[in-house]
């Protein structure tokens, strides 16, 4: 079995270490030695609270050397964007005694699937191959890890199969057939974002990924936005929602409240943006894929990051608008095509231990509602279309678990989003027609 070793950092280069402001593409010698190990203080933040401030499954934030298998390039495939950090392509795309090398990222709490990934390489190589100990980085409260590359200080994150995670979610195998759906999905939403700037949302995307057909794994690279140059902090969900942590970023300000404001309407917002624009939505919409944005000084942007492409669901009628068939077909052929209705869920508490200082019915006639009006007026302000007339009641599954509303498309629908698409795809507004949400956004 592989093991992941602990790596033993001096306290005085730990403590202490201010981040700086920075584009990595620009000049990455201004990163300390301290942070190329470790990570910046944002990423060590970050692992900090996925682990400690996670009610469901608490364990420390420790700082790990990664192993890694060297495969020959011309054994896997690949699937990389235009747009992928040059930092990212260097720290897995290597040569080394004149031969082409791809990085292949263990899952540290694995003991199962990099079993075949290793078969794989002795069979084609005729040599066991030696993991590697290249990469550095931290659990987090899934399968995904944390990842500084050492020669860089260059942060993102990675998912790949393990049997073994953090939390409720076990035995995950990343095969390459997900990691090619979360490629396709990625590179839908980075196109139509260079048209038009998100207000409310921090989509993070997954640029890259790499796989093995015959053992049918991958390895997808997640980028993880502001935080890879430690200009804002980035709080999951689950511990803006942790007993203690919840309520110490609060302050003065009931928990209950201060959440309602800047976490349950905020995600309301984002996910308004996430269904208008590209009509998607989350399968598994709890707190695990979402992040709230900090500034330095922690405190709520009213932004929310949505991460995890490879748990989405895509209303076909929308993606029909920006003739995106290819993420349409893979997600029909994953099962997570929707075909003539948009169906919005969130779990703010799904799979965790609820707090103290939130009582059920607070859960369900608060946030419920809360998260419901701000994502169909965030909906309409940005399409122009009402998405309230097409809704159900909301519905709640049980206690502190999922509320959720099914939206039918209908002809009324249909009319105002080829309008909201036009305006998207040229840029124009047609005799002002368009949404004032668009226009607004329009890059």
């Amino acid at each position: 079995m592989i093991r992941t070793s602990l790596l033993t950092i001096p306290a005085l280069l730990v403590l202490g270490i201010a981040c700086k402001s920075r584009d990595f593409n620009l000049d990455s010698k201004k990163v300390s030695e301290a942070d190329k190990i470790q990570g910046n203080e944002c990423l060590r933040q970050m692992a900090k609270w996925e682990n400690e401030a996670n009610g469901a499954s608490k364990r420390p934030s420790t700082l790990l050397k990664l192993k890694s298998f060297e495969i020959p390039a011309e054994l896997i495939e690949s699937d990389v964007a235009e747009t992928t950090p040059k930092e990212i392509k260097d720290a897995f795309f290597f040569e080394k005694e004149g031969k082409k090398l791809v990085r292949w990222l263990i899952q540290p709490e694995d003991t199962k699937w990099y079993k075949d990934v290793e078969a794989f390489i002795e069979k084609k190589t005729g040599k066991k191959p030696i993991a590697q100990e290249y990469f550095n980085g931290y659990l987090t409260a899934s399968r995904s890890v944390l990842v500084v590359d050492p020669a860089t200080g260059y942060s993102f994150s990675l998912k790949a199969s393990t049997n073994q995670t953090g939390g409720n979610w076990k035995d995950k195998k990343q095969d390459w057939k997900d990691g090619k759906d979360i490629r396709a999905v990625s590179d839908y939403v980075a196109h139509l974002e260079k048209k038009i700037k998100l207000k409310n949302a921090v989509i993070l995307q997954e640029p890259m990924a790499f796989g093995i057909a015959e053992v049918d794994q991958s390895n997808v690279i997640r980028l993880v936005g502001d935080v890879a140059t430690c200009d804002k902090f980035y709080l999951p969900g689950f511990s803006a929602l942790h007993e203690v942590v919840g309520g110490e970023l609060a302050g003065n300000v009931y928990p209950v409240e201060f959440w309602n404001e800047n976490y349950v309407k905020p995600l309301g917002r984002a996910l308004a943006e996430f269904a208008g624009i590209w009509g998607l939505s989350f399968d598994s919409p709890h707190s695990q894929n979402f992040l709230i944005e900090l500034d330095k000084k922690k405190k709520p942007t009213g932004r929310v990051i949505l991460r995890d492409l490879g748990d989405v669901f895509v209303l076909k009628e929308q993606s029909d608008l920006f003739d995106a068939q290819v993420v349409a077909n893979r997600l029909a052929a994953a099962e997570n095509l929707h075909k003539g209705y948009l169906s919005i869920a969130v779990g703010l508490l799904h799979g965790n231990v609820p707090p103290s200082w939130v009582r059920p019915d607070q859960y369900a006639n608060i946030w419920g509602p809360a998260f419901f009006e701000n994502f169909e007026k965030e909906y309409a302000s940005l399409t122009g279309f009402d998405v309230s007339k097409i809704s159900s009641k909301m519905e709640m599954q049980s206690p502190f678990s999922y509320v959720s509303k099914t939206y039918t498309v209908d002809q009324s629908w249909q009319s105002s989003m080829n309008t909201f698409a036009s305006c998207v795809k040229t840029k124009k507004a047609d005799k002002g027609s368009c949404p004032q949400g668009v226009t607004e956004r329009l890059r």
